[in-house]
This record gives C-alpha cells, structure tokens and sequence, in this order.
C-alpha cells in the first residue's frame, strides 16, 4: 500500500499552514511529464502523480504523491517508503497550500 494519508502526514516540507508563495506543485500526468518535470522543478518542490502519471512508480524512486483512486485504477501499489498517498481532498489541501500548481504532460 501507499504511505499515510492523513494531512498533517503529508511530508513535513511539502505543506504550509498558509499558501507557498515560493514551492511549485508539480502535477504529472504522464512519464514523459515525469521526465520534464525532474529536469526543471526545484528540489523543494513536491512531485503529485495523477492519472497515467501513476505507471511512474513502477519506474523511478522519486520522493513523491500519489492520488491512490488513480493508482489503484490502473492495478498499480507501491510499497515505497517516498511515496505519500493522497485522496482527493488532500489533493485539493496540496493544491490550495502551493503557488504556482504546474501539469506536467508532454
């Protein structure tokens, strides 16, 4: 399975108790997305794979998200211990907490 879930387990540097003026989030809908992403997102930026961007856990030990509906929609488990599984709602919390948010799908 992924790991926790719960939001204040939502990686001690990737969440703000105020919006992230500074921290990109990086959506990544695809590999090629993945492979665009890692080569221009800062190292302090958190990584969410959404959709086909979940096969990416099959291929790369990156520190990263997981929306655990896609994951599991496409028979793919990680047992990680970078990988962070998110539900919608702590997508949506992520998304709110970090400016700019970037989709990564190339």
């Amino acid at each position: 399975g992924f790991g926790p879930s719960s939001a204040t387990a939502i990686a001690s540097g990737a969440r703000c108790s105020n919006r992230c003026s500074a921290v990109t989030l990086p959506l990544v809908f695809n590999l090629q997305g993945l492979e665009s992403c890692l080569q221009r997102r800062q190292p302090a930026d958190p990584i969410v794979l959404l959709g086909d961007g979940t096969y990416a856990l099959s291929q790369s030990d990156i520190e990263c998200f997981v929306l655990r509906e896609d994951a599991a929609a496409r028979g793919i488990t990680s047992n990680g211990k970078n990988i962070r599984g998110i539900d919608y709602a702590e997508f949506v919390e992520l998304s709110t907490d970090h400016n700019p948010v970037v989709s990564w799908a190339d």
